[in-house]
């Protein structure tokens, strides 16, 4: 063998002996381990096994939480009434504060009077409440954007049980909630939140007393329903909230408060915001009242007394010049001292017998009488006396515009205000008087609304009188010509046909 070697060496030019050190690396070759093959000694580098199996872990935990921040962003939106969406979402800028609405753009809702919500709730379970009650306050805090649902409004006649001052820890920072309870059906009750500016609570709290009427109309007043909640007596108490954040007075006391919508909510203090201790102390007060005031009640029933004072919904009406109204004093009440002289305007009779309603109205003298020259009767003057916010004048001294009928005003709604002085003229019945204001109609409406015709049916006249003057009491009669006519401010349409013609007195006794 050796010799054929050397043979084969000598063929192919090769030295011999340069073969025997292959031959051995070959058997050390294959001696040698596979793992020592693939991983020489010396060689620190990781095994690719190694590198994919963190890379695994590492995607994974990756998309964990790309799907968690989706769906902790979906909760976030879709749940703001949770303390913690509320937060993210009002520092991000994604969620705006309550806002104030108008009557005439507010969403569609359902109005419920105390029969039809003790209805609609009455079966629902503790727990059906307490989503029904998220989902409303969810519809609120988004200003009722992003919903289908009609919003349900509480309207009727409540009367007040009693009222506290909210704080900062109560879901509303500032203004007072009110309890009240339906005449009808003593089983619901209402907790009426009342969001204003701290210098108006003391004015709130004076004027919310217990066994005052809460009353809501839906031509004027919408309260949203927001909070439902079992008792366990059985009663059902809902939490409201207006929309409108309007102007009230007392329909005898003195005083008129302004709401206003919230800037900031502690959804954390949730709803409602009366516990059962404080229910309990408001009943106790309220029977107190009731005994106080000597009202006997047949077979122990929970009926509330009759009552005398009524919250009523005050509206300021923008003047058709332009310019700003005057201010409705917040911080005291509006009547200020007479003098004991100081004369007490009244009304002007009607001597004349009413006219036939099926007659139409006829219109005199479009204008009023040309003045010739500026007299200082003819110069706007302010009484002292009386403190009048606004220039009144001698009969038949105004200055110079137009004069109008009561069916001439469908026609002038929704316009915008011109510095045209328009006047108002008729024969009017007071439907309702309050604190410096007073509601009339046409002497005819009444027949009107039996059915006998007319353009007046539909037409009220919301009359606001300087803070001294004495309003002409309800049921009374009363006429005004061209020489004492009402000074018309604005005319607004209702979508149900309602038109307001909101005046002010403008002369003198």
């Amino acid at each position: 063998m050796r010799h054929l070697f050397r043979a084969d060496a000598k063929l192919s030019g090769l030295n011999p002996g340069f073969h025997r050190p292959m031959l051995r690396r070959s058997r050390n070759h294959r001696r040698s381990s596979p793992s020592r093959d693939l991983s020489p000694a010396g060689d620190d580098t990781p095994s690719r096994g190694g590198n994919l199996f963190a890379w695994t872990i590492g995607i994974l935990i990756l998309s964990a939480f790309a799907i968690g921040c989706w769906i902790f962003s979906f909760y976030v939106f879709n749940h703001p009434e949770k303390p913690i969406s509320y937060s993210v979402l009002t520092k991000l800028k994604k969620l705006q504060p309550p806002k104030q609405f108008e009557l005439t753009a507010a969403p569609r809702g359902d109005f419920l009077n105390a029969k039809k919500l003790w209805e609609r709730y009455e079966s629902f379970s503790d727990r059906e409440l307490q989503r029904a009650s998220d989902t409303l306050l969810r519809n609120y805090l988004r200003n009722f954007n992003l919903t289908q649902d009609q919003v349900p409004y509480v309207v009727g006649s409540f009367n007040i049980l009693d009222s506290w001052e909210l704080t900062d820890q109560n879901l509303f920072l500032t203004g007072v909630v009110a309890l009240a309870q339906s005449p009808s059906l003593p089983q619901v009750l209402v907790e009426q939140i009342f969001p204003a500016e701290p210098s108006v609570v003391p004015i709130l709290q004076r004027m919310l007393l217990t066994g005052l009427e809460l009353r809501s109309d839906r031509k004027v007043d919408l309260s949203a329903l927001i909070a439902v909640r079992r008792l366990k007596d059985g009663r059902i108490q809902f939490t409201t909230v207006p929309l409108l954040y309007g102007s009230y007075a007392s329909s005898i006391g003195p005083g008129t408060f302004s709401l206003t919508p919230p800037t900031s909510l502690n959804v954390a203090a949730g709803l409602p915001v009366l516990d059962a201790k404080a229910i309990a102390e408001a009943d106790a007060k309220f029977a107190t009242y009731r005994v106080r005031t000597g009202v006997k009640l047949p077979g122990g029933q929970s009926a509330p007394p009759p009552v005398r004072s009524q919250l009523m919904r005050v509206e300021r009406p923008q003047p058709a010049n332009g310019s700003a109204p005057p201010p409705i004093p917040s911080a005291a009440p509006v009547h200020t001292p007479l003098p004991p002289d100081a004369p007490v305007r009244m009304a002007l009779p009607v001597n004349a017998p009413l006219p036939n309603p099926l007659t139409p109205a006829t219109v005199v003298d479009s204008s009023p009488p040309p003045l010739a020259s500026p007299s200082p009767e003819a110069s706007p003057t302010v009484n002292p006396a009386l403190g009048s916010p606004w220039p009144t004048y001698a009969p038949g001294q105004m200055p110079r515009g137009r004069l109008l009928n009561l069916p001439d005003m469908p026609e002038l709604a929704g316009r915008s205000p011109s510095k045209e002085r328009i006047y108002l003229q008729g024969q009017f019945v007071v439907t309702a008087s309050g604190q410096n204001r007073a509601v009339l109609r046409a002497q005819g409406a009444i027949a009107e609304n039996l059915g006998i015709g007319g353009r007046t049916s539909n037409t009220r006249v919301i009359v606001e009188f300087p803070p001294n003057d004495r309003p002409p009491s309800e049921g009374s009669t009363f006429s005004r010509d061209s020489r004492r006519p009402f000074q018309i401010t604005n005319v607004r349409k209702g979508a149900d046909g309602q038109v307001n013609v909101y005046v002010r007195e403008v002369t003198r006794p």
